[in-house]
């Protein structure tokens, strides 16, 4: 079993990546994998846990950095995590919103998800381009577990499309685990490396 701090601190360090521009650099630079641990990974990393938060610093952390905190804290929380090589095909993005790409596309398995993002012109989905960008990158990909939450139909229920994007009859895959954060790093790991399967933090509920 993990921790679930070590699953949190994960997340936590990526947020704090962002805040210092890992994001924007990846996207308008074509900076090594190296160079970006170095540069900002390393010293987030080291800054963050040096500071030794408690849990509710943690839990105030999270608010500050992300969307929708209450949930997202829920999942960590409730959740008993694991380290667990899983394959691609047995996983799919979180609903009902997934990287702005079209709902019937991230209604299917991550599988389905991962041939959209091959075939689609980065120019029209800003998301396919920064994972383009990200697959550059596999030395920092290679940093960071995606959160997998199973059993997957836990957060892809039809009701959380249907609120969203309208009342029809929603054809979701039942996957056995759904990637709960990380869909871009997840999917850009999966590409450059041609993985199979992919190593996660799973979270049972």
């Amino acid at each position: 079993m993990v921790n679930t701090g070590e699953v949190i601190d994960d997340y936590i360090i990526w947020e704090l990546c962002k805040e210092r521009g890992i994001q924007n650099r990846i996207l308008e630079e074509s900076p090594d994998g190296k160079e970006l641990k170095q540069e900002i990974l390393s010293k987030v990393r080291q800054e963050y846990l040096g500071k030794n938060y408690s849990r509710e610093e943690k839990r105030k952390l999270i608010s500050e950095l992300g969307s929708n905190p209450e949930y997202r804290t829920r999942i960590f929380e409730n959740s008993s995590w694991k380290i667990q090589k899983v394959k691609v095909e047995e996983l799919g993005t979180t609903l009902p919103r997934a990287m702005g790409l079209p709902p019937e596309v991230i209604t299917g398995s991550l599988t389905d998800v991962i041939d959209f993002v091959e075939k689609a012109d980065p120019q029209q989905y800003r998301s396919i381009k920064y994972i383009r960008k990200l697959e550059q990158v596999p030395k920092l990909l290679e940093e960071f577990k995606p959160p997998v939450i199973t059993p997957g139909k836990s957060i892809r229920e039809p009701e959380r499309m249907r609120k969203v994007h309208g009342e029809k009859q929603w054809n979701i895959k039942e996957t056995w685990g759904a990637v709960h954060d990380a869909n871009h790093r997840t999917i850009a790991k999966i590409i450059s490396n041609n993985l199979k399967q992919v190593e996660c933090y799973v979270g049972h509920r």
